[in-house]
């Protein structure tokens, strides 16, 4: 009789419930990309990730547990986009303007994520929050440094997220000008007040042509 084993097949367990689980993730995921969030139900995911319904419950206790994970899911995606390069830049201002612009690009690259991203700022996800926290911190800094006319910084956050947002909805329905990253960046730019970098800093004109080069690629 051929020996078990027992660890070897818990291992096997594992993978396909941690696959499982990422099925559902991403049909989640595709589906709040497409509609709001309060639209969603659990039959509508268990169908899209092809799952039964007690599957759903056995990974997630609720609609909120399974948003929370794509949030956690966009928070990655966030991670990819900005570290380390953007861990790298001491300026504020030039930290806003590479974040502003990385997310753009994304979002005219891949309009899926683009939508789900959309959807989830108008939400209080864990990703939303993260997106605002950081977003806030440059904000802090560039007002101590006296580099904004905007002195509320959670105004300006606002400033900063609304224009994301509303040239994002645009690429969503028409084709993104070769242009356009740089000319939004400098809408924030302006709309903020923020002054040019120090002598020595980063030079936030060369982040605003790199965004549009990428595009232009």
């Amino acid at each position: 009789m051929a020996k078990i084993d027992l660890a070897r097949r818990a291992e096997i367990g594992r993978e396909k419930r941690s696959r499982t689980r990422a099925q559902i993730v991403e049909a989640g995921a595709t589906l709040m990309a497409e509609r709001p969030f309060e639209a969603l139900t659990v039959d509508a995911v268990v169908e899209a990730a092809g799952v039964a319904k007690g599957t759903f419950y056995y990974h997630f206790q609720s609609m909120e547990e399974l948003a929370a994970a794509v949030g956690e899911k966009l928070g990655e995606s966030f991670d990819e986009l900005l570290a380390p390069a953007r861990l790298g830049l001491r300026d504020p201002i030039a930290r806003l303007s590479f974040a502003f612009t990385q997310f753009l690009e994304k979002a005219i690259a891949d309009p899926v994520w683009a939508r789900l991203v959309v959807q989830s700022a108008q939400a209080p996800t864990a990703f939303a929050r993260s997106v605002r926290t950081h977003l806030m911190t440059d904000l802090g800094e560039a007002r101590a440094q006296g580099r904004l006319t905007v002195q509320d910084v959670e105004l300006a956050a606002d400033i900063v997220l609304g224009i994301w947002l509303q040239v994002t909805r645009g690429t969503l329905q028409r084709r993104a000008a070769p242009d356009l990253v740089g000319r939004a960046l400098e809408a924030v730019l302006r709309a903020l007040g923020a002054s040019p970098a120090r002598e020595g800093e980063e030079d936030l004109s060369s982040l605003s042509c790199a965004g549009n080069r990428s595009v232009r690629a």
